[in-house]
């Protein structure tokens, strides 16, 4: 700012050389404006640097992400039903729980059963698994024979009657599906093991134009199972 003021100084008018001194004077009007300015940059940059030095205060750490919630199993559908007698039906029915279950929902075929295994213990382990099972019931179910001629039904090894037994066994909830127009058999024409099926509310499924309607209120009592499980 001195120079400033020296600069103000001479501007006092002088005989012969007036544009001289004027120009002098806006030269040193310019050194000065220079001069401040290089000195403000200066004093701004020292203070930047000042702050950036200053260790500024932590931020409270994020609180950590809530523990994720084990996933619930999948409920499943077991359908126990017999080739020779029901297939055709059973497919139709498999079908329409798969649209409203989902296929990962819905086991209707045991996969192949692992060479040397027991496979009493492999279905038993398959039906474990469920939480439903639709027991398939056609005109045949109870009466079919083995190639001796005795009803598969009273043989240990069929493997319809481990299916149902290991579901009554671990009261599992049984639907006995009525098809082709069958019934419950009667508790005195069972194997003991199988005798309380004869007890269970069944559901009637009857062919086209009934079928959906029958179909629909099986899915309605399977979900109201579901729902408790």
């Amino acid at each position: 700012m001195t120079t400033f003021v020296l600069a103000l100084q001479a501007a006092e008018p002088v005989s012969g050389g007036g544009s001289l001194q004027w120009l002098v004077i806006l030269v040193g009007i310019g050194v000065v404006i220079a001069l401040v300015t290089i000195f403000r940059n200066i004093l701004s940059s020292s203070r930047d640097r000042e702050q950036d030095d200053t260790p500024s205060e932590a931020s409270p750490p994020e609180p950590p992400p809530p523990p994720r919630a084990e996933g619930r199993r999948q409920p499943t559908i077991f359908i126990s039903y017999r080739r020779e007698d029901s297939a055709d039906i059973t497919g139709r029915i498999s079908d329409r729980l798969i649209q409203k279950f989902g296929k990962d929902a819905v086991f209707k075929d045991v996969e192949s059963i692992p060479l040397g295994s027991d496979f009493r213990k492999h279905l038993k382990d398959a039906v474990g698994r469920c939480d439903v099972l639709v027991a398939v019931i056609g005109r045949q179910w109870a009466t079919i024979e083995n190639e001796n001629g005795r009803r598969r039904l009273d043989e240990p090894r069929d493997h319809l009657r481990i299916e149902v037994e290991s579901a009554l066994e671990r009261d599992i909830p049984v639907i006995p599906v009525l098809v082709q127009g069958a019934v419950v058999p009667d508790p005195e024409k069972l194997p003991e093991s199988l005798r309380p099926l004869a007890y269970r509310h069944a559901q009637p499924v009857r062919p086209d134009p009934d079928f959906n309607h029958d179909l629909d209120r099986l899915m309605s009592g399977i979900e109201a199972h579901l729902s408790r499980s």
